[in-house]
């Protein structure tokens, strides 16, 4: 049984590693290729475009990861059947689950493992690629927001600002409005705020507070409130994808949004769970793989990968279909978590009913 284990992941990973070298290297051809003439007219040299082409990979890794996975396991039991070793080791008395398990193993170990990678490193890459994308070709991908709304449902703060610079860690022009039981307690308008040692510093403030119905307005050089505690990274986060938000903040960015526009929580809930769902594609399409009909009766190597190859197709088309669908409104945010895999599932199982036919 030992020998049977390290000869299916050594053959597994092989056949994983140079599958997710060969599709990474056409994925940043092909991104090379649609910015070409962007690099001959910006005067970019060879080494620009080569750190274009690996910061462009961090949107499209984790589903080469999930595609790789899906066509080693395939390549393997395929050979296997080819070879008729798969006769041989069930007539050895081994059974299908003691023959899979190594893989289920290995596919749940890839899944947590690049779960935690996506999350860290993950976000870090995909940062990368804003930031080099701003400086080589102007397109938005810096940190600095605009346009900023956000709300403290625990302590009534609503927080108004044009932009918020995360160079200077400053809000311009902001507005910040404390309410409570329907009533405005404070308005404090300014022309900028900074935050230093976990507090946000108004300056050239005006402020107006309602004292039991008596209104009283004043001007301060330098004006704290000490209730407003929102952290500066909800401000620095607040014009990025949400898929590059650490997970903290992103839940709770989340979890203010949608008590101030549902339109747009709906849109960041679409994004947030697309991202966390990303590396359990590596654990469907790893179970997909395992309970595809290898039984053709010729050509079994040829369309077992052609099966398999479809049947990525359909889980991300379905995955983004159903995005759409879900940035729209159109259906329940979290179905996104289950419906493209309940799909492709459902098609390779009716997929390798009809195989046996062939």
């Amino acid at each position: 049984m030992k020998i049977l284990t390290r000869y299916s992941l050594k053959s597994i990973l092989s056949v994983f590693l140079i599958a997710l070298l060969i599709f990474s290297f056409l994925v940043m051809a092909i991104e090379t290729f649609m910015r070409l003439d962007s690099f001959m007219t910006g005067s970019l040299g060879f080494r620009e475009m080569a750190n274009y082409a690996f910061s462009s990979l961090s949107s499209y890794f984790m589903m080469l990861i999930s595609i790789s996975v899906l066509f080693s396991i395939t390549y393997f039991l395929s050979n296997l059947s080819a070879n008729n070793e798969l006769i041989s080791l069930y007539t050895a008395g081994l059974s299908k689950l003691k023959i899979l398990r190594p893989l289920i193993l290995l596919s749940i170990v890839l899944t947590l493992f690049f779960f935690i990678f996506n999350e860290s490193i993950g976000l870090e890459w995909k940062n990368y690629d804003l930031v080099i994308t701003q400086e080589y070709f102007g397109m938005s991908g810096t940190q600095d927001a605009s346009n900023i709304v956000l709300y403290d449902e625990e302590s009534g703060h609503m927080i108004y600002a044009d932009r918020y610079s995360d160079s200077y860690g400053r809000l311009y022009s902001p507005v910040l409005i404390k309410s409570s039981e329907g009533t405005i307690e404070e308005r404090i308008e300014a022309d900028y705020a900074d935050y230093e040692n976990g507090r946000w510093i108004f300056h050239n403030a005006r402020v107006v507070q309602n004292e039991r119905g008596i209104l009283e307005s004043f001007v301060s050089d330098e004006y704290v409130d000490e209730s407003f505690m929102i952290p500066q990274e909800l401000f620095r986060s607040q014009n990025l994808a949400i898929e590059t938000m650490e997970l903290r903040y992103a839940y709770d960015y989340l979890a203010r949004l949608k008590s101030v526009n549902r339109i747009s929580w709906q849109e960041g809930m679409t994004d947030f769970l697309r991202r966390l769902a990303e590396p359990f594609g590596i654990l469907v399409l790893a179970f997909i793989a395992m309970s595809m009909n290898y039984s053709y009766k010729k050509n079994v190597l040829l369309f077992s990968i052609v099966q398999s190859l479809l049947i990525a197709v359909v889980y991300y088309v379905a995955d983004m279909v159903f995005s759409i669908a879900s940035r729209q409104g159109a259906m329940n945010v979290y179905a996104l978590l289950y419906a493209p895999s309940l799909i492709t599932i459902a098609l390779s199982y009716i997929i390798s009913f009809l195989g046996r036919r062939i």
